[in-house]
């Protein structure tokens, strides 16, 4: 192969080039951050349900719906207890675990320094079914929420925001006016599928949360753990039918966690889709930018053609010589795309708080489809390259 004469093709032909590269490089950016922002929002949506997340599922009073991605509660029913929750654990056999919970919001403050921060009323259970542990210090046990003790485990950033240290353990923080003391602090979480951060709630024996401070006797819904992730539609059936008989009636949502608060699935897919039609318009742009410059190609350096023939070389050697060409193009274009997007991924993800992905895969697989299109735009112009006769293209110079 004439690297020399490409080279200088090149060179005088650049904007051109620049072009079809241009396409390539598009079609590989689109693929390769579509995989990697779905793939950092699937590792952030593990994370925030926890390894539990496929077995978890939610029990809501009244009627909750998504829409676009937003979800709502249509209707509220009082009627949701701590009874219905030990039922569910004893008389449910595909159920493994509960967790209910009561979320309050009480002034926060300590010191003078006064919090925004939600206040969930949980079970021991909490911590297993959601998988977010203590880094330090203990969870709310048996003992708290039988004796309506005034506990709180509280997340990292309000340890941050209201005391200045890590790891606040046997201080007070004040909810109105009454005094918790700090059993353990939060490890690390962000945000939850809601948007919710997770990093600034308070966690406090349920029974205190009923009794103490919105002196109810019902609940705001109940975590449901599934016995495996293939019986969760029959561990909702059979969830359903318990609420009925005990109701009466049905003033309840149940439904897997992730479906009821997915707004990051549901922009996720979209995205997905949208990144795929764009890779796929940009890639056969690309592919056409080849193809046409190629061809081009081919015509503008007849006279190099018909001296290689005449010199001895083959038309295989011809045909491997603009096969190459394309390839080569699509490497130039491959490669300046892959790296702004994994730069870009790594940026978006650091700014949204997930968790640090490189799309590996998602790079390779580009890659490889941008050589494959560059070999195939390049099968008719190198085709057409061989089909010449160098007598005929000699004689007409």
């Amino acid at each position: 192969m004439s690297i020399s004469a490409f080279l200088s093709y090149f060179r005088e032909n650049k904007r051109r080039m620049l072009l079809s590269i241009v396409g390539i490089a598009i079609g590989v950016f689109s693929l390769t951050l579509m995989t990697g922002i779905t793939g950092a929002m699937e590792r952030s949506i593990s994370k925030a349900l926890g390894s539990m997340g496929a077995n978890l599922i939610v029990v809501i009073p009244g009627e909750v719906k998504n829409f676009g991605g937003r979800t709502l509660q249509l209707s509220f029913y009082p009627t949701l207890t701590l009874k219905d929750a030990e039922a569910i654990e004893e008389k449910c056999p595909l159920v493994m675990r509960v967790a209910p919970y009561k979320v309050v919001n009480p002034n926060v403050h300590y010191g003078g320094k006064s919090i925004s921060s939600d206040v969930v009323g949980i079970t021991p259970s909490y911590e297993v079914v959601t998988d977010f542990h203590p880094f330090c210090g203990r969870f709310i046990n048996r003992d708290d929420v039988e004796n309506i003790s005034q506990v709180a485990v509280i997340g990292c950033e309000v340890a941050k925001e209201l005391y200045g240290e890590k790891c606040p353990i046997g201080k007070t923080v004040y909810l109105y006016n009454a005094p918790y003391k700090i059993v353990g602090v939060m490890e690390k979480r962000g945000t939850d599928l809601s948007g919710e951060d997770l990093d600034t709630r308070i966690f406090i024996p349920i029974t205190s949360a009923v009794k103490r401070i919105s002196n109810v006797d019902y609940i705001d819904g109940i975590y449901v753990l599934s016995v495996s992730p293939s019986m969760v539609k029959e561990t909702i059936g059979e969830v359903k039918t318990l609420l009925l008989k005990r109701h009466g009636k049905k003033d309840f949502t149940v439904d897997r966690y992730e479906d009821v608060v997915n707004t990051k699935k549901q922009a996720m897919d979209i995205f997905s889709k949208l990144s795929i039609i764009v890779a796929a318009i940009s890639f056969s742009v690309g592919a056409l930018g080849i193809l046409a410059v190629m061809t081009l190609s081919v015509y503008e350096r007849l006279v190099e053609i018909g001296v290689r023939r005449a010199f001895g070389a083959s038309k295989k050697r011809i045909l491997l010589q603009f096969l190459t060409e394309s390839v080569v193009l699509s490497f130039l274009g491959a490669i300046p795309g892959i790296v702004l997007a994994v730069l870009l991924v790594l940026l978006v993800s650091k700014i949204a708080g997930w968790v640090t992905f490189v799309p590996v895969d998602g790079a390779l697989i580009s890659f490889s489809l941008s050589l494959i299109i560059g070999l195939i735009a390049g099968v008719y112009p190198a085709l057409r390259a061989t089909s010449f006769d160098p007598k005929e293209i000699l004689k007409e110079e």
